[in-house]
């Protein structure tokens, strides 16, 4: 996976559970933006949005300082 550019040679990317959690009978995620995304039906679908969301900042589709949701609630 790629790197962010604030990301420095050593770090790593880890998926923390922490990040996802199950709400109002949707699951949804914590991104490092401090944006909430979801629902997603599942958490491996939250899973699933995660990755996506995560490449479309890696491309810089989104950009990170972006007030705009990838998802809309």
């Amino acid at each position: 996976m790629n790197r962010r550019r604030e990301d420095g040679p050593d770090s790593r990317t880890n998926f923390r559970t922490e990040r996802m959690f199950e709400s109002a009978g949707g699951w949804y995620f914590y991104t490092r933006e401090g944006s909430t995304e979801g629902p997603c039906e599942s958490k491996l679908g939250a899973q699933q949005r995660l990755e996506v969301y995560i490449e479309i900042i890696n491309l810089e589709l989104l950009p990170s300082d972006s007030d705009l949701s990838m998802m809309n609630g």
